[in-house]
């Protein structure tokens, strides 16, 4: 996806130099518009040559009049630039509710473009108006394979809206990426039936959804079909994945994480130290040991084990690829000696990090994640600030003035289409 803005008039042309007073862009945000960025994924931010501008207007466009899209409502092709221009009197913005896409503050008699190379539907609102300011726009990928699609979790912060994914069921190609965007205003996951993707928990935006959410991205290598849901509204929502074509080559990539690569445990005589570490999905730690006697590092759910490390000897293993805590022993001393590994998933600030990281600004991971033993919303996810949203949050409906249809009526009425 490209996007670019253009002033309207030579009165215009200087960069906006005060930001309004609203709730700034989250580094999350940023991060994960960069990461897609970096992926291939539907977001190409740059600045626009004149050509292309020139081309930007063939696609369809968008009037910002006062306080509204209009229209509110468009349906596109997979490859349409959409512009909106800013006929209004104050500036505004675009921006996704998925979080991977900003035009920033959009001046009076200026416009923005935004190219759409990914299928899906995309929520978008104005930060400095976030109550009164939203639009969707659907984007139809046709027949055609892509290697990038969209998959929102839409929820009843969205005025009208109930719990579900939009779209529930969808084809993609082995190895595509899908990109899961949390739209509402309550945590959310997108997870297998049979394990075989998670993207573990995915916050709302702050203010039970008021502002830009976050995403999640991950791919599927094996041809089949795979029901999915979530796993914090398991009974409402599902969907269901069709992958065609050929088992991409290779393994998946391991999911980013904010928490190190590797970790290190000491095994004394007789305990662990430090007896709770943190690594990133599919990390390397390694134990050694320090003291007298042999000891082992055995999980307690799954199959991980260093077998037996003697004296002065290392042990190494490679942590799940499925966040969550887990609980391993010495299975020569088990009664003494206990420790917890945690595995940080995307989304998700690396509990073990000092005060003094987190103020240097640790960055935080945006690809995909999942949910391993004691998964799901978890003290780890709590920990984050996300319990807001879990517990309901303020949600955007508390903010909006008119009722309006919600998304789902308005795609079964008339639609403005691009060319």
């Amino acid at each position: 996806m490209r996007l670019s803005r253009r002033s309207g008039h030579a009165g215009h042309g200087r960069p906006f130099s005060r930001r309004p007073k609203t709730p700034p862009r989250s580094r999350l945000t940023r991060l994960a518009a960069a990461a897609i960025l970096a992926t291939g994924g539907p977001l190409a931010i740059a600045a626009v040559p004149p050509a292309a501008a020139a081309a930007a207007q063939a696609g369809a466009s968008i009037d910002i009049v006062n306080f509204e899209y209009q229209p509110g409502l468009l349906t596109a092709t997979v490859g349409t630039t959409v512009t909106w221009k800013n006929t209004s009197d104050r500036p505004h913005t675009v921006t996704d509710r998925g979080g991977t896409f900003d035009t920033d503050p959009i001046l009076p008699g200026q416009t923005a473009t935004v190219t759409f190379t990914a299928p899906g539907t995309y929520h978008f609102f104005c930060r400095i108006n976030p109550s009164k300011m939203n639009g969707i726009i659907s984007v139809d990928g046709g027949n055609q394979g892509h290697t990038t699609v969209r998959v929102e979790a839409v929820d009843p912060a969205l005025e009208g809206e109930s719990l579900r994914f939009e779209p529930p069921v969808l084809t993609v190609a082995a190895g595509a990426t899908v990109i899961f965007a949390n739209v509402g205003g309550k945590p959310h996951t997108l997870t297998a039936d049979d394990g075989s993707f998670d993207t573990g928990v995915v916050p709302p935006g702050a203010e039970g959804g008021r502002f830009a959410g976050t995403s999640a991205t991950f791919s599927i290598a094996k041809p089949g079909r795979y029901n999915f849901h979530c796993e914090i509204h398991p009974a409402v929502m599902k969907g269901t994945i069709t992958v065609e074509g050929e088992t991409r080559a290779g393994p998946a990539p391991t999911p980013a994480s904010n928490a190190p690569k590797t970790a290190n445990v000491d095994m004394a005589d007789f305990s662990f130290k430090d007896a709770q570490v943190s690594v990133a999905p599919g990390g390397e730690v390694v134990f050694k040991n320090t003291g007298q006697a042999p000891h082992t590092a055995t999980f307690d759910d799954v199959q991980v084990d260093t077998g037996t490390v003697q004296p002065g000897a290392t042990g190494k293993l490679t942590a799940p690829t499925k966040p969550g805590s887990y609980s391993y022993r010495c299975t020569i001393h088990p009664a003494k000696m206990r420790g917890v590994i945690v595995v940080v998933g995307q989304n998700t600030e690396d509990p073990a990090a000092s005060p003094a990281s987190a103020a240097a600004g640790a960055k935080r991971a945006v690809a995909v994640g999942g949910g391993g033993p004691g998964g799901g919303v978890s003290t780890l996810v709590l920990a984050t600030g996300v319990i807001g949203g879990f517990f309901g949050g303020v949600g955007v409906a508390a903010f909006a003035k008119p009722k309006r249809p919600t998304g789902r009526e308005r795609l079964k009425g008339s639609t403005a289409t691009s060319e």
